[in-house]
């Protein structure tokens, strides 16, 4: 196996190549995504129902088929399964764009094609986290990793706006044929740098963990399943901000349209932020992992009783910086702490925590909202996150091999 500084290296033309497909992929994803979003509220009924099964329909299977997406990219590589990956996204994409443009479409059709994505989804996100590993070695990881992270986060800043655009003057359609065109994008690019991805280790077949049930992720390493069990609390339950920032610009601030539209935006801010830093810091420990984590707790209770939209907002720069660090810090350390025949579902474990549970979690937060006040669905999660961070944490360092280093 060549070395690491055989690999290519952030900065590098093929780093830059890559992580400029990502950014189209991704401006085309999140047009899609608020182009769907409005589509469902003006389809049928708009109610919040159909929001939650959309929302649903696309988060489940990453928490049903989270290990067999893993086994995918161990069989067919990360370059391969994400040319695969992301060609189906396109297809299933028109497949939206195409009813749409004729004249016809339906929530439940919406809904199945959003399982469709959560379905494919579910190798997709393990194929690009090790596609990055495969293109620059885990000496680069960090750094590569949280800079292709604060890149894309412009992204998220200016696609919802384009697709407004788009949509006031064409409609929804062209909007998922833009965003079914920037998938190609990354298919072209990652076939044409497979050559100068060099795949870490090949998994051995004989030591591929269990398929029984939960085994496969009970075979993990402690520090592993710490950070797929903090994924959880984080992303499952804590970052539920689409549920959350709504009710507090309207109960809590009294805030308008554009009041409401600047959470998003400092929320953003912060991650940027935060993602640049965290490219020029060392290998993350275990230990850092579970600070970012009781820190992100800490701030969501500071945010929860804010007495005023400005300290709302400043508090939203931190959460946003927040996650930031604890994904980039988290989604490194379970890379570099597998072993290779487990990396791939260690990597899927990690994301199963972080957007499978999206949907369990977004009804609790709002029936905490709805009986116990607002503020409470930002306090109750942070609370957990610190209770139950402590708990697992303590437990972690009580079994072989584990501590906190």
């Amino acid at each position: 196996m060549p070395a690491d500084n055989a690999r290519p290296r952030v900065g590098s033309r093929a780093y830059r190549l890559y992580v400029a497909a990502q950014v189209s992929s991704l401006f085309g994803t999140t047009m899609g995504l608020a182009a769907l979003w409005w589509l469902v509220l003006h389809t049928g009924h708009g109610s919040a129902f159909d929001l939650s099964a959309v929302e649903a329909a696309q988060c489940l299977p990453l928490l049903v088929l989270s290990r067999r997406g893993g086994t995918l990219v161990a069989r067919l590589g990360s370059a391969r399964s994400l040319a695969l990956t992301q060609g189906l996204l396109a297809a299933v994409t028109l497949a939206i764009a195409i009813p749409l443009l004729a004249g016809w479409i339906t929530v439940w059709y919406l809904t199945a094609a959003s399982f469709a994505i959560g379905c494919v989804q579910s190798a997709d996100l393990p194929g690009r986290q090790m596609f990055m590993l495969d293109l620059l070695g885990e000496a680069e990881l960090r750094r590569g990793a949280s800079l292709y992270s604060a890149i894309l986060g412009l992204s998220r800043i200016a696609g919802p706006a384009v697709a407004g655009a788009v949509i006031v003057l064409a409609g929804e359609g062209p909007v998922f044929v833009i965003d079914a065109a920037s998938f190609l994008v990354v298919v072209v690019v990652v076939l044409r740098l497979r050559g100068e991805a060099v795949h870490a280790a090949r998994p051995d077949p004989d030591a591929a963990p269990s398929a029984r049930r939960f085994r496969w992720v009970l075979d993990l390493p402690p520090g592993i399943q710490l950070c797929a069990a903090l994924a959880v609390l984080i992303g499952g339950l804590a970052y539920q901000f689409a549920v959350v920032n709504p009710l507090m610009a309207t109960r809590a601030f009294h805030l308008g349209a554009v009041g409401y539209g600047l959470l998003a935006t400092f929320l953003a801010i912060g991650g940027i932020a935060a993602n640049y830093w965290s490219s020029r810091r060392g290998d993350p420990r275990l230990r850092e992992v579970v600070a970012w984590a009781g820190l992100y707790g800490v701030a969501d209770i500071a945010a929860a009783v804010a007495p005023a939209a400005w300290v709302y907002y400043a508090a939203m720069i931190a959460i946003g910086g927040l996650l930031a660090l604890f994904t980039s810090s988290c989604g490194v350390y379970v890379q570099q702490h597998a072993s290779p025949a487990q990396r791939p579902h260690a990597v899927s474990a990690y994301n199963a925590g972080f957007i499978g549970f999206v949907p369990a979690g977004a009804f609790l937060v709002a029936a905490i909202a709805s009986t116990a006040g607002t503020r409470w669905a930002l306090i109750g999660p942070g609370l957990a996150i610190l209770a139950c961070g402590t708990a697992l944490t303590a437990r972690a360092a009580t079994r072989p091999h584990a501590g906190l280093p």
